[in-house]
């Protein structure tokens, strides 16, 4: 009996390619992915090419099983949106111009804001139309 991985896969940069705006993923610092309940990945270079297709309806909500983002801070593992701190910061230059990074505690996320300020914001803040 096989059994299916329904957990996020690793990004891999110079390699993925982002499923909304197709190029390639060359940040690791803020990598996206996506996925469904059957298992299915989605991967992205950047949380606004995210929410951007997350408007587009193709994946219904329901159909969600989880969202992660790249932790801007230590080895960029993905961290699941509800348990990530947000900081939106012009300077971050992010690759598609979103300027979200993602943190798994709000001490990484306070060191990065001293380097680029900007504001604290919740996934809901983000994904609301």
């Amino acid at each position: 009996m096989g059994s299916c991985n329904t957990g996020p896969q690793p990004i891999i940069t110079g390699v993925d390619a982002c499923y909304f705006c197709k190029m390639t993923i060359s940040d690791k610092h803020f990598g996206a992915e996506l996925v469904t309940k059957k298992g299915k990945v989605y991967k992205f270079d950047d949380a606004k090419c995210l929410v951007n297709y997350l408007h587009t309806k193709d994946v219904a909500t329901e159909n969600i099983k989880n969202i992660y983002l790249s932790n801007y801070a230590g080895t960029h593992q993905l961290i699941d949106v509800n348990n990530a701190f947000l900081l939106k910061a012009d300077g971050l230059g992010s690759p598609m111009g979103g300027n979200i990074a993602a943190f798994d505690n709000k001490d990484s996320l306070n060191t990065i804001q001293k380097r680029f300020p900007g504001n604290i914001i919740t996934w809901n803040d983000l994904v609301k139309p």
